[in-house]
């Protein structure tokens, strides 16, 4: 009873903010407000159900200038994970969050080169490919190597940054700074809105892409300095928190036929003395219509050992705005060997 109704009350907050929110955003240009809710089981005893919900919003404010702002709100049963992994097999779940900032910044647009300056979580620009985005595992949404080492604006956390993109035909490029530590407090002393490089770092992250023929290839890589997060609660000094850390990623999305695509990934961080030190992944992807189905297959490699992840999924649109998913996942590491299901639900409405 009393998990219920703090549940309950975590939603209510959540969704009075969200409201709040949304309702400031109608006079914009363009606002939007999606909804995820995931039912979690271990096929035993234990379940849970997460809530995310996101708004959005752009707002012309003179020629080639525009705002941006985005906030979520996450909701849960229970903050007790479900199975002991180190990835993470759900790329939603994170503990409770009445309201958190995404984005908050100024836009600027020319030809096809974009600049933004201001909060930013980098997962709205970085790994949101087509079929890395099906699978509803965390390292699908960004690589182990980079968000299990450093404490840095990955979901729900967000820093100050800046960020340009130029986008051609075939060719785009990308490359961002951001505060190496990430928050999601509005307020106190750490907040979304503090740039310390001295006791947080620079975070520093490029890519390049190439597209043809419906494929896509992605290269790039990340340097860090500061405090890693092996460090990060402790006071223990360290050679590594002291110097750079680079690390190099890779992965290609390639069309074998007008249904079948193929995704490979691969990550190295050889500067890490703890967490993770590689990663690799691949799948097969079905489209057909309304449907989309993938079954992926990855391996990370952790100072302490190594973890082995499977996922089976298929996501089902309904209309034009709602999708149904099912997943499945196999995880195994030097401390479980488990399964886990997933039943997500995604419904969105985008006012032009």
């Amino acid at each position: 009873m009393v998990i219920a109704k703090k549940f309950r009350t975590n939603v209510f907050y959540a969704a009075m903010s969200m409201i709040t929110f949304y309702s400031h955003c109608l006079a914009a240009q363009e606002t939007g407000i999606a909804y995820t809710s995931e039912f979690q089981t271990d096929f035993r005893k234990g379940a849970k159900w997460v809530n995310l919900l996101r708004a959005e919003f752009e707002f012309p404010i003179g020629k080639n200038f525009g705002m941006e702002m985005a906030s979520i709100s996450i909701a849960e049963t229970h903050e007790r994970p479900l199975i002991d992994d180190w990835q993470g097999f759900s790329n939603i779940e994170e503990e409770n969050t009445p309201l958190a900032l995404a984005v908050l910044g100024i836009r600027w647009q020319l030809k096809k080169s974009f600049l933004f300056v201001g909060v930013r979580n980098l997962n709205e620009d970085y790994f949101t490919s087509p079929y890395t985005s099906l699978f509803t595992n965390s390292s699908c949404g960004i690589f182990p190597t980079l968000s299990v080492n450093y404490p840095i604006a990955n979901y729900p956390l967000a820093s100050i940054g800046i960020d340009y993109k130029y986008k051609g035909n075939r060719w785009s490029f990308e490359a961002s700074a951001y505060n190496g530590v990430g928050y999601k407090r509005l307020t106190g002393r750490e907040n979304v809105f503090r740039f310390c490089p001295e006791s947080d770092g620079i975070l520093g992250i490029s890519t390049i892409n190439y597209q043809n023929n419906g494929s896509s290839y992605y290269m790039g890589f990340a340097l860090r300095n500061g405090m890693s997060a092996c460090y990060e609660k402790g006071t223990e000094e360290s050679k590594e928190k002291k110097e750079w850390n680079a690390l190099v990623w890779g992965y290609a999305e390639q069309n074998l036929s007008a249904h079948w695509h193929a995704l490979i990934q691969y990550s190295v961080n050889p500067t890490v003395l703890k967490g993770c030190r590689s990663y690799a992944g691949g799948a097969l992807v079905l489209h057909c219509g309304k449907l989309e189905s993938g079954v992926f297959a990855g391996y990370a490699g952790f100072a302490e050992g190594n973890e082995w992840s499977g996922e089976l999924t298929c996501r089902i649109a309904c209309r034009h705005n709602m999708y149904i998913q099912p997943a499945f996942h196999v995880i195994k590491n030097s401390r479980v060997h488990g399964c886990i299901g997933l039943l997500r639900l995604g419904y969105e409405i985008r006012k032009p």
